[in-house]
């Protein structure tokens, strides 16, 4: 099977909602976090096929089927891995490349920009909260206004003055400079001879996407004279500015709660209105808000609202996202806000309330792009109008699926209203630019999936804790073996974590699915995933199942060493008595401990 790299990978699965890729073929009720219904691979009458939209996966409670987007259409479709692949890169506007994937090298080489970046944000928030050079930067955020907890939050930090401070951090870390230059965190030098740190005096805001693992910073300068006021990290082959909104990873779930958005451009305006309580929020980090954009939220809100800055500039920075905006499902409003203001000093003058209800009253995307053409055409003339109608025309043709039809008639039959043309007209104009993406073929004759043999449930359980809250990871794999487990699948995904910790990779049961050849491990990862638990309790949980696991495996070898003991007996081996008596002692002590511990 012809390798695809997982930036790409995760790119699709990002920029299409598995929720919506179900309900062509499900009818979905929202339960909870996640949605129902009944499953398509087996015959039942209550729903017990799941979509978990957050993690982007599906599982069956029924018959056990479990997947990610790509798993989805291949079984539904009978398609291989690589046509699911090209489908959805179809279908979301995402080139794959030419060749058949990345090499060891170019695997190993984003490895170092993820350790690179990462490396940089504890560096840089170190230098902010614990270094006197930090002062200056510190003073700064407290005349901003920013308290402490926030500050820690978003993980801000402070690029030093000199020329070199990250790049001496990095090669005790066994990054090279061209590593660091190729992060985007180091330039080199117009001499030839060397490199210098790209951030400088400079308070840093570190991006992450949807995986929270530092891709890119933005950095804002502290003195006056400091040219740009905003240095931005560049494009790298693991940040795409246009595909990462600055705070989603931190805000979605609050996202999902409110099913709605509100767009800002600037990461301070983004950090000033969650401070103020309004946690369902992102940026654009002052770039155009782009198509894939639209489709990240998309998954997680129904609603966006744009809050640029109340001067020309924001309304141009509206206009750029209103034409991608309207080409899509969601329910789009602008708010203006007065033109002294931007949403951090609005909501720090005005206060949270103020702001949410002008978001609350916010106008149609529609009306809002109707309102800025009027200033650039005459609507009243001929010539304005069909001007007008050749800015919607590409806007409306991107509308082609057959689920946006209801949406893209409507939108015609208002535009021809507003505009006073034909209807019939500009339904002509836009469905000779309509196209619709081919179905992959269906693979004949292969053979169903056989029903998920379950694991032992505590097993199963233990494993969905760490999918769950990967925070325990660390510990786990210091204090347990996968061996401990007594099912073979479920030691590869024990192996599985523990290995993609020790990478610095995410825990993404999305993206781990794509690298399980077994489909057998798909099906029963998502079955882990699947397992609830409670927050609060987890660290008791975690706790409770690890030494349970570890008395368990205690007791088993305590009866392979008596079996071993009485066969050394009986053949006389005084130095293997000697040597089982030994270990015997030991594990009976590890047993008292453990009994100890449990009646504590």
């Amino acid at each position: 099977m012809p390798r695809i790299p997982e930036d790409i990978l995760e790119r699709i699965r990002d920029a299409t909602d598995i929720v919506d890729v179900v309900s062509e073929h499900v009818q979905l009720g929202k339960k909870g976090r996640s949605f129902f219904g009944l499953c398509p691979f087996h015959d039942e009458k209550s729903p017990s096929f799941s979509v978990n939209p957050d993690r982007q996966i599906y599982h069956c409670f029924g018959c056990g089927v479990g997947g990610n987007v790509f798993k989805f259409l291949q079984e539904i479709d009978r398609v291989t891995f690589m046509e699911a692949v090209k489908f959805f890169a179809e279908r979301t506007g995402i080139a794959l490349p030419e060749h058949s994937g990345p090499s060891r090298e170019e695997t190993d080489s984003a490895d170092r920009l993820y350790r690179a970046n990462d490396l940089a944000q504890k560096y840089f928030h170190h230098m902010l909260l614990n270094d006197e050079a930090g002062t200056g930067a510190r003073e700064y955020l407290q005349g901003r206004r920013l308290e402490s907890k926030t500050i820690e939050r978003f993980g801000l930090g402070y690029a030093t003055p000199g020329w070199d401070g990250l790049l001496k951090v990095a090669g005790r870390r066994d990054l090279p400079p061209q590593i660091m230059e190729q992060a985007g965190l180091a330039l080199p030098r117009q001499s030839g001879n060397g490199h210098y740190d790209r951030f400088r005096d400079r308070v840093t805001f570190p991006i992450a996407n949807l995986s929270n693992r530092t891709i890119a910073f933005g950095a804002r300068a502290l003195q006056p004279d400091q040219e740009p006021k905003y240095l931005n990290s560049p494009e790298t082959p693991i940040y795409h500015k246009g595909r990462v909104l600055y705070g989603l990873s931190d805000t979605r779930d609050a996202v999902r709660r409110e099913d709605s958005v509100i767009v800002v451009e600037g990461y301070m305006d983004l950090i000033s209105l969650a401070q103020a309580g309004i946690q369902h929020v992102a940026a654009t980090s002052g770039t155009a808000l782009t198509e894939e954009h639209c489709r990240t939220l998309a998954r997680y809100a129904n609603k966006v609202v744009l809050l640029f800055d109340g001067d020309a500039a924001g309304s141009t920075a509206a206009m750029r996202g209103l034409g991608v905006l309207l080409s899509t499902k969601i329910d789009a409003r602008v708010v203006s806000l007065p033109p002294e203001h931007d949403p951090d000093t609005f909501v720090q003058e005005h206060g949270p309330d103020t702001l949410l209800s002008r978001a609350e009253n916010a106008q149609s995307v529609l009306d809002f792009y109707l309102q800025q053409l009027a200033l650039h055409h005459d609507l009243s003339s001929v010539e304005g109008k069909s001007r007008a109608v050749e800015t919607f025309k590409p806007l409306l043709a991107k509308l082609d699926k057959p689920q946006d039809a209801t949406r893209r008639d409507l939108l015609l039959r208002e535009v021809a209203q507003r505009l006073s043309v034909d209807e019939q007209a500009l339904r002509e104009e836009v469905k000779a630019s309509v196209r619709h993406p081919r179905a992959p073929r269906r693979l004949e004759n292969e053979p169903p999936q056989a029903p998920l043999r379950d694991p032992p449930k505590l097993e199963l359980e233990f494993i969905g804790l760490l999918l769950n809250f990967p925070q325990y990871i660390p510990d786990t794999a210091r204090e347990f073996a996968p061996e401990t487990l007594t099912d073979p699948r479920l030691q590869t995904l024990c192996r599985m974590l523990f290995n993609r910790h020790a990478e610095s990779k995410a825990i993404d049961v999305g993206m781990m699915i794509n690298e399980l050849e077994d489909d057998t491990l798909s099906r029963l990862i998502t079955k882990c995933e699947a397992e609830g638990f409670d927050e609060e309790q987890s660290e008791q949980q975690w706790r409770d199942y690890l030494r349970h696991f570890q008395k368990n495996s205690n007791q088993a070898r305590i009866n392979i060493a008596r079996q071993a003991l009485g066969q050394a007996a009986a053949s006389n081996d005084e130095d293997e008595i000697a040597r089982i008596s030994t270990e015997l002692v030991q594990l009976n002590r590890q047993r008292q401990a453990f009994l100890a511990e449990q009646n504590s």
